[in-house]
């Protein structure tokens, strides 16, 4: 049997670190964003530990991929016991939308990460 684990990591531009650490840290409300520092990894690493469970680690590199548009690639789902209160500071914010049929609320994180907010109880 092979399960999904509830750990991420990602790539991100280094001029990005900023604008993730608030949008995790301040708009999406996850607690304190951490940095670390990895033999091997020119730049420190954002670690993001979500309060219902999972993490994401960002690792910040001149290669990564990088857009002002949404990525066509591996969109997330984040979890929140109040999404629409998540979804409200995003908006306040003005985080850029994104629209798709399989959820009624996409957003693009800085360099085009592309996530949606769902309620973490059914």
């Amino acid at each position: 049997m092979i399960g999904l684990g509830n750990n991420v990591h990602v790539f991100a531009k280094p001029h990005r670190r900023e604008a993730m650490r608030n949008l995790f840290e301040d708009l999406l409300q996850c607690g304190p964003v951490v940095t670390i520092e990895h033999p091997g990894m020119a730049e420190p690493m954002l670690i993001v530990h979500f309060p219902q469970g999972g993490s994401l680690s960002i690792e910040f590199t001149p290669d990564a991929s990088d857009s002002e548009e949404p990525r066509l690639a591996t969109w997330l789902e984040l979890r929140a016991l109040e999404p629409n209160r998540a979804i409200d500071a995003l908006r306040s914010a003005r985080i850029r939308e994104v629209n798709h049929p399989g959820h009624p609320y996409y957003f693009m994180a800085p360099g085009g990460l592309v996530f949606t907010i769902v309620s973490a109880t059914p």
